[in-house]
């Protein structure tokens, strides 16, 4: 190979990893916050829109509560069209929580929202299981 096919190949190769480091990864997991000190997994924020991640916590926290860290998961939702062949899917039994609307989030998970700011919330002390 000449000197300058080498360089051509080079700079290629350069180019196309410079457009690879600077592309958004599409399947990139997103920021967690943990909303408990010390961490213990139980309650979490993520996908923070127009919200600080102490100002979703402190709403994460209370939610918490509500639910006595998960124990009385029927206080926030049910499992619509269980039966013996089927367990169901969850649905909610609040719409609003502390000023915030609830939505399920993708199916199994919790999205919090309150004009433009929105954040969704997982862990242990919210599993809306129906299983």
């Amino acid at each position: 190979m000449g000197g300058g096919r080498v360089l051509a190949a080079l700079a290629a190769t350069v180019a196309l990893v410079a457009a690879l480091a600077l592309a958004p990864a599409a399947s990139a997991m997103p920021k967690l916050y943990e909303c408990q000190h010390p961490t213990v997994t139980g309650q979490e924020a993520y996908h923070l829109v127009d919200i600080t991640p102490a100002k979703a916590c402190v709403v994460v926290r209370k939610l918490a509560v509500f639910v006595d860290n998960g124990a009385k998961g029927y206080k926030l939702y049910g499992c619509a069209g269980r039966n013996s062949s089927n367990p169901g899917h969850p649905v909610l039994v609040i719409s609003q929580f502390d000023g915030w609307s609830l939505h399920i989030y993708k199916r199994y998970g919790l999205m919090m929202s309150r004009g433009k700011s929105s954040f969704a919330l997982t862990g242990t002390d919210f599993p809306l299981n129906c299983t």
